[in-house]
């Protein structure tokens, strides 16, 4: 067979062609994974019964996160993260019931979401800078005791944070994934396609978010956490395996630590589908550390 010059030239073009589309669908893919949910829902004036004060805190670059606080009797305040693209509208059962164990409640929309600023999402990370400043906020209002609560993208965040504070009474960690390359595989692994084609979108993912993937690893940095830590996952978890959740546990360096495994749990809200279970396991959780010889912080 005679190949031709312009059979060469065909071929050529096409590969380019295919290369350029390979880039672009990537860019775009990248730039939808990292997409922002701004929702300028009305605001209300209470939760069962307790007012809501309408907070603003500006992060250390200069983002302003929207949020609301209840006080309770007792000043300890428990803030509730949300899953990805979610906003504190997601959190308001939770906060209920946090309210009826006493606690104040701080929600907050993390950067991207609901009234908060915001230009993109970023799985957790640029997201910790949120938290840190709402934590910085309760200081300045006198508050000292401070634990957190989050889902999923929310439970990467305060994951995260303790990369710059360690300030947090305890914690607990719904769906937390254990890295992000792990969790992008385990999103795409039910298209039948090889993985190198999804290399596009991990290069403009790490130059929209402006750090490699090699960061993002929750499972590494939880090594150093030492506050009182409950983990909560689905056994049947599709985008975070089981595998990757005993890994989150057995990583942790926190001298109390729980897992506990919502049974046929998928990557869902927990406490909607397991109220009950949810809430004994939670109230268990807080109870052991009350009756530990471990102290708040200060």
């Amino acid at each position: 067979m005679v190949i031709t010059k312009r059979t060469v030239k065909l071929l050529v073009y096409s590969s380019l062609l295919c290369i350029v589309t390979w880039l672009i669908v990537g860019y775009f893919s990248a730039r939808y994974l990292v997409k922002t949910n701004h929702v300028n829902f009305p605001d209300i004036d209470n939760i069962n019964g307790y007012s809501i004060q309408q907070l603003t805190f500006k992060t250390f670059d200069k983002v302003t996160i929207s949020a609301w606080y209840l006080k309770n009797v007792n000043p300890q305040t428990i803030i509730l993260l949300p899953g990805i693209k979610g906003n504190r509208l997601s959190q308001i059962n939770r906060a209920e019931f946090y309210l009826s164990l006493g606690f104040s409640v701080l929600m907050p929309d993390l950067r991207g979401t609901g009234k908060s600023e915001g230009e993109i999402i970023s799985f957790g990370w640029h997201e910790r800078k949120d938290l840190l400043a709402c934590i910085e906020g309760l200081k300045k209002m006198g508050i000292s005791n401070i634990a957190a609560s989050g889902q999923s993208l929310g439970a990467a965040t305060i994951v995260y944070s303790f990369l710059e504070s360690n300030t947090l009474d305890f914690i607990i960690l719904e769906s937390c994934y254990d890295n992000i390359s792990n969790a992008f595989r385990n999103r795409v692994d039910k298209f039948p396609l090889p993985l190198f084609v999804y290399k596009p979108v991990k290069f403009f993912i790490e130059q929209i978010i402006k750090e490699p993937q090699e960061s993002l690893v929750p499972d590494q940095i939880i090594r150093d956490i030492k506050c009182p830590t409950l983990i909560m996952a689905g056994d049947s978890e599709n985008q975070i395996p089981l595998r990757e959740t005993m890994k989150i546990y057995e990583n942790s360096g926190a001298e109390m630590k729980k897992l506990h495994l919502f049974k046929g749990g998928k990557h869902e809200d927990f406490y909607d589908k397991y109220t009950e279970e949810y809430k004994t396991e939670i109230i268990r959780f807080i109870n052991q550390i009350n009756n530990s010889n471990l102290t708040p912080r200060n």
